[in-house]
């Protein structure tokens, strides 16, 4: 009888470890029933994919190159500064050893075929040639921070997905998928991606109390390993089990705890004392979000709650999709309200190709460049304050800067402008540019899923992948 009782009732663990992501080291003891335990990590990856439209100024025809680095190799404070007032990356000098910049990257097609700006947009994360023509292109497969979520998130919880500008109905929504063809759409006003998150938020004055997402993380501290405590100690006093298979347990199932305080912890650092409210606030009067001059203030906002997102440990991955795809945000530039962007990076006044020409466009695409930049280092700014118990955001996450052309004029998509900053948790290889040699686009996000520990091959087919990582 006592036997019976004192059985191992393994159905019975496995159960409960499955609901609570519990998985068993191998035990040399048990080698029929034991596994290899599923990798955890108490230092979760967070990352934020950014597309903007119209590509960059880069060197074309006889127009000057005022977007990269003066040349492959380190990056280093000095050396970016050196070139910081003629090149817009420049401007991101006190990033340097956060900054990984790739070079020579194309997207799978290579240039339009149609419209560019759908083709280009349906590329930048999925790394695969889209299907349809004109406006009406789309994917043919889900986009990597789809992938992402799959692997990382918890289940059902999809990537944040944010969008800035509007959506003026030609092409909207292009940049993440959950199948071919299946768009994600992006939430335009920062003030609703705040609402959604409020819920977990500790209220930034008086005293701190506690949050949804808190009491859940302190309520799964307290019993995943309680739930299956008479488990784990039928278990250990198995006369099958060695001594070393024992400390084999207790390691294990420390390193659980481990975690969940690290989880405990992401969740405590919630608090919205970070957030701009007045800011907020008034992108949610009338269709503020929505206004020329509110552009890059709603790219900061939206990267702002994304960071924050990830303090909360409530999402691993978002994007922004910045801008429609044929843009046509009029930028004040030196005081003056400027042509449509999209029709600044054709150089002449029409979405087509034909039209007049616009007096020093070039130009005027190198300083909407330098905004961007600008914009990029601000949100570096914020993300390197935010705080996680592994120490400031910025070091346990990447944010993803591209553009879903290159070139605007010719809408080529080779040598696609990419900038990686932050390290994902030590994974990504920080203070270099460097050249991808016509890699596709699909290296670089295979080296992005190793940052997160997933093995996936992302559409690669080359070794740049390799390089990426640390």
């Amino acid at each position: 009888m006592n036997q019976v009782k004192n059985r191992i009732n393994r159905r019975a663990f496995l159960v409960a470890a499955g609901t609570t992501g519990v998985a068993l080291p191998f035990l040399e003891g048990l080698p029929e029933r034991s596994a290899f335990a599923q990798t955890s990590t108490a230092n979760p990856v967070f990352g934020l994919f950014i597309s903007a439209a119209n590509g960059v100024q880069q060197k074309y025809n006889s127009e000057p190159e005022s977007f990269w680095p003066t040349e492959f190799g380190p990056l280093t404070r000095e050396s970016m500064q050196a070139f910081a007032d003629t090149r817009a990356t420049g401007i991101l000098a006190d990033y340097a050893d956060k900054l990984l910049i790739i070079g020579g990257v194309n997207l799978p097609t290579g240039g339009a075929r149609s419209c560019g700006h759908a083709e280009g947009l349906s590329q930048c994360l999925t790394a695969k040639s889209p299907t349809g023509s004109g406006n009406n292109s789309t994917s043919t497969g889900e986009s990597v921070d789809t992938v992402i979520a799959s692997k990382v998130n918890p289940q059902g919880v999809s990537p944040l997905s944010t969008y800035v500008g509007v959506k003026a109905g030609f092409i909207n929504d292009r940049l993440s998928f959950s199948g071919a063809g299946q768009v994600r759409a992006g939430e335009q006003n920062p003030y609703n991606v705040y609402n959604r998150l409020s819920g977990q938020l500790t209220p930034g004055t008086g005293t701190p109390s506690p949050t949804p997402m808190v009491d859940l993380v302190s309520r799964r501290r307290n019993s995943v390993n309680d739930l299956i405590r008479d488990q784990i100690s039928s278990l250990k006093n198995s006369s099958k089990l060695s001594q070393a298979d024992r400390n084999r347990l207790d390691l294990h199932f420390q390193s659980i705890r481990d975690v969940e305080e690290t989880m405990g912890g992401m969740a405590l650092e919630c608090s919205e004392s970070s957030l701009d409210m007045d800011a907020l606030t008034a992108m949610n009067t009338g269709n503020a979000f929505r206004g020329n001059d509110n552009f890059e203030k709603v790219v900061k906002l939206h990267a702002d709650l994304i960071g924050l997102t990830f303090s909360c440990n409530a999402n691993r991955v978002a994007t922004m999709q910045a801008g429609d795809g044929t843009d046509a945000t009029q930028y004040t530039i030196d005081g003056q309200r400027r042509e449509r962007f999209h029709h600044i990076s054709h150089r002449i006044n029409s979405d087509g190709n034909s039209g007049s020409a616009i007096a020093g466009a070039a130009e005027l695409h190198a300083k909407i460049d330098r905004m961007r930049m600008e914009t990029f280092k601000s949100i570096l700014d914020k993300w390197s304050e935010y705080s996680t118990p592994n120490g400031p955001l910025l070091d346990n996450a990447f944010i993803y800067w591209t553009t879903h052309v290159a070139i605007g004029p010719t809408h080529s998509m080779s040598n696609m402008p990419i900038i990686i900053a932050g390290s994902g948790g030590g994974a990504l290889t920080q203070g270099a540019y460097i050249d991808g040699k016509k890699a596709l686009n699909g290296e670089v996000l295979t080296g992005i899923l190793r940052a997160y520990g997933i093995s996936d091959n992302f559409n690669a087919t080359q070794a740049l992948a390799g390089m990426l990582t640390s």
